[in-house]
């Protein structure tokens, strides 16, 4: 095929063959060389030669214009052997036939027919028709297309199998010649749309390629002995075929256009359009379908691997999906029947778990299209079946009456729908939690062992993370049951001290009935503890869990209070309150409650004459309030060790909480309470607060 060169093809393939020429020498006087670095010392003198080819075509004429094709053959065959000297490791690896191994074989089998063609120069038909003519040049097109994808899929392969930590050696080179080939698959797709070569990008083919050139000089910079560690990938081996199927199916359809373009007359355009737009949605649809991806996965397991699975990124991308990676706000049931499911590429399935009552029923699907939900009963055939044999059922034996099923019959929501297909047991510690029915796959498959082995495996990693979320829900409900009870607890406290002032107010009564004072400040009291009791309705309830906000309360009058009234209880209470502004930040009530309760405990431990003094102040940005009596006190060991423990008390009929709930209070408002005692000499309680 003669190139239609001008002087800027002269410039650009000058350029391209001094840098190429450049690289081919810089690569022959380094000492150590390897099979791959000769070949890309070849590749690029091969490159160089073609370009200076080109140049002398152009300057000259003459036999260099004929001699422009065969070295494109040479030089695209020489690139190809470095690709296929950096995969002829990962050939040795694989325990079957290799697709690159099969890949460069007819590679090799097409450039031999090309350079046969371009030494022979048989696509030139002096004698033959027009039409013969024609057709032979656009093979020759579709020759050189063909070998462009043939070798961009090797470049993804070298870039692919190599082991992640050492790509970075290969990644430059990979980039310039994926590059490289890419402008040549453009070259020559538009060439055979529409039947002939772009001049002006073949000739603008010499400055693209040695643009190349940085690129391969930094990766043999990185790896000057091209040497690698390569792996052999499931994920690469589709990804290649896929690529090679659009290759193939691109240069049937131009093949299919160009055809319909040359009998099509004046139609033949909009035939050819219309052709290539349908086959193109035809293209995608395939490309994108679920089906389509499960059957190549099953083709190329079967016809390229001794396993079915690459157990690495079945696990991984298992875990991934159980674990939530990107799922949102799915919950786990839905994603465990998806990560189990996504294992067979089954399109959809179910989950079955145990109810209060024990039976089996339905509990979550996902893409579950068979109709059926009954429920299965614990001591029923097939719950007894996969929690005694432990085994995948398949159903489809079952509807078929074969396989050692024991007595086990087909449910009947099963055998309503035949998309059922697999039940898989989910065990955790050999017991039984659960079973998942997975829908019939995509693509028709053969089971064997290791479909079993790895359902069984994944059922009980899936069964492990079901049981885990059932007992961090049943722990969350013991939670919920320890809050309520330590709620009420401190309620109770409460309540007790209510109990007792009302109780005073009943027993002064039959001495005071009579008095109007009495009875004034009788009606304040059971207001008071009226107001309390709802308070403390309110902190019981469940969803009573926020924090009050906190407010500005005067201490001082708050105490005021509380002495008031627990004078009534204690004649020996003195308040005294040294300077103002005693303004702290919290709730009034919580607050009350610290000192009601430490006032009592005073009152309790001091008897009916003992004295009680109850001192505030401000000191250091702080609002001081100490509680002192002299009752029995307590030892340093009760103070350390039992003092602010829950139900620990010394006092008959005591809760042993109110000194916990005093200091917690407090300390939720950034405060201390501090405690000294001597047995036999008293106590003495100290809150400091926070100033507002």
């Amino acid at each position: 095929m003669t190139p239609l060169i001008s002087e800027v093809g002269l410039v650009a393939h000058g350029l391209a063959c001094l840098a190429f020429l450049a690289l081919a020498g810089s690569l022959v006087v380094q000492k150590d060389q390897t099979v791959s670095s000769i070949w890309l010392a070849t590749a690029a003198l091969t490159t160089a030669v073609w370009a200076g080819t080109f140049v002398f075509a152009v300057r000259f004429g003459g036999p260099y214009v004929e001699l422009v094709s065969p070295m494109e053959t040479l030089r695209t065959a020489a690139w190809i052997a470095f690709l296929v000297s950096l995969l002829v490791r990962s050939w040795r690896l694989s325990d079957r036939i290799n697709l690159s191994f099969l890949l460069a074989v007819a590679l090799g089998f097409v450039f031999a027919a090309q350079l046969l063609t371009d030494l022979t120069g048989w696509f030139v038909v002096p004698d033959g028709s027009p039409l013969r003519h024609a057709l032979v040049a656009y093979l020759f097109i579709i020759s050189r297309l063909v070998c462009a994808i043939g070798a961009l899929v090797l470049v993804h392969n070298v870039y692919s199998n190599a082991v992640p930590d050492q790509r970075w050696g290969v990644r430059f080179v990979c980039i310039g010649l994926g590059g490289f080939f890419v402008y040549d698959i453009h070259l020559y797709t538009l060439a055979a749309l529409s039947g002939g070569v772009s001049w002006d990008l073949y000739n603008a083919r010499g400055l693209v390629d040695a643009l190349v050139v940085p690129l391969i000089a930094l990766s043999i910079r990185r790896n000057r002995l091209w040497k690698m560690e390569l792996q052999i990938s499931r994920e690469v081996v589709f990804h290649s075929l896929s690529l090679v199927a659009v290759g193939c199916y691109l240069i049937a359809m131009s093949l299919a256009a160009y055809g319909l373009k040359l009998v099509g007359g004046s139609w033949g355009t909009l035939l050819q359009v219309s052709f290539l737009f349908g086959t193109l949605v035809l293209a995608a649809v395939v490309l994108f379908s679920g089906r389509f991806r499960a059957w190549a996965r099953v083709k190329i397991n079967k016809h390229f691997f001794a396993y079915k699975y690459d157990y690495r990124q079945e696990w991984l991308r298992f875990i991934a999906t159980l674990s939530g990676a990107g799922a949102g706000d799915r919950p786990l049931e839905a994603r465990a029947i998806q990560a189990v499911c996504d294992i067979v590429d089954s399109p959809g399935g179910a989950l079955w778990l145990p109810g209060e009552d024990g039976a089996f029923t339905l509990a979550s699907r996902w893409n579950f299209r068979t109709a059926g939900n009954g429920a299965e009963a614990p001591d029923g055939a097939l719950v007894r079946f996969l929690a005694t044999r432990q085994r995948i059922i398949d159903f489809d034996e079952l509807r078929d009456g074969v396989g050692d099923y024991d007595d086990l019959t087909l449910p009947d929501w099963a055998a309503e729908d035949d998309r059922a297909w697999l039940g898989v047991p989910l065990l955790h510690l050999d017991r039984l939690i659960g079973f998942l029915v997975i829908e019939r796959s995509r693509s028709p498959r053969t089971l064997n062992w290791e479909d079993f082995d790895l359902l069984r495996t994944v059922g009980r990693q899936t069964a492990s993370y079901i049981a885990e979320q059932t007992s961090q829900a049943a722990l969350l409900e013991a939670r919920q049951f320890e809050e309520f009870n330590r709620r009420f607890a401190f309620i109770m406290h409460d309540i007790k001290n209510l109990v007792s002032q009302l109780s005073l107010v009943a027993r002064n009564a039959e001495r005071f009935a009579g008095n109007p004072e009495f009875q004034k400040d009788m009606v304040l009291t059971i207001r008071d503890s009226v107001d309390k009791m709802n308070d403390l309705l309110v902190r019981l309830g469940q969803h009573n869990t926020a924090r009050r906000e906190a407010e500005a309360v005067d201490l001082a009058g708050l105490l005021a209070e509380v002495v008031r009234q627990k004078s009534m209880q204690h004649s020996g209470i003195r308040l005294n309150c040294t300077g103002g502004g005693m303004i702290v930040r919290g709730d009034a009530g919580r607050l009350e409650q610290v000192f009601t309760h430490l006032i009592q405990n005073a009152i309790d431990a001091s008897g009916a004459e003992g004295a009680i003094l109850v001192e505030a102040g401000c000191l250091d940005g702080h609002v001081r309030v100490q509680v002192a009596d002299n009752g029995c006190g307590m030892s340093e060991e009760f103070i350390r060790h039992d003092l602010f423990k829950p139900f620990r008390s010394t006092k008959a009929g005591g809760f042993g909480i109110g000194a916990y709930e005093a200091r917690e209070i407090v300390r939720s408002y950034n405060g201390r309470l501090d405690v000294s005692s001597r047995p036999g000499e008293g106590t003495v309680f100290t809150v400091s607060l926070p100033l507002a």
